[in-house]
């Protein structure tokens, strides 16, 4: 599957236990990151045919969703409750990662989303790196 008329959804859910507590702001740079990661190898010069999504959830009136259709413009919508605490650490989190793209097989995306997850749990150690 490699043209760019045929759709693949990808939608799954990730619960992701951190060796070392972050906070909402580490979050939302490692949410900036895997994002970014899932797509660019997904994308056409710069561009998400389609569209990739993701629900950093804390609970269930703590959330931060993320979407992005072009590498350079990630969206960010937080809840009314993910502004306040920002200095709690959390040791855990659950990601709904949902990817519609045109032109890669749902094995590839499987690969990309599982690559680019495993970069959220390395670089969730070093919470004073600014990339």
């Amino acid at each position: 599957m490699d043209k760019l008329t045929d759709a693949v959804v990808f939608s799954k859910t990730h619960h992701i236990d951190f060796e070392k507590a972050v906070t909402k702001p580490i979050l939302e740079r490692l949410a900036r990151q895997l994002i970014q990661d899932i797509g660019r190898p997904l994308s056409h010069n710069g561009i998400i045919v389609g569209h990739i999504k993701v629900l950093v959830k804390l609970s269930d009136e703590e959330f931060l969703f993320v979407s992005i259709t072009r590498l350079d413009q990630v969206d960010f919508k937080m809840s009314s409750h993910w502004t306040t605490g920002l200095d709690n650490k959390y040791s855990s989190i659950k990601l709904d990662i949902n990817v519609l793209i045109f032109g890669h097989s749902e094995e590839a995306i499987e690969k990309v989303v599982d690559g680019s997850l495993a970069n959220l749990r390395r670089d969730s150690m070093c919470q004073d790196c600014t990339n």
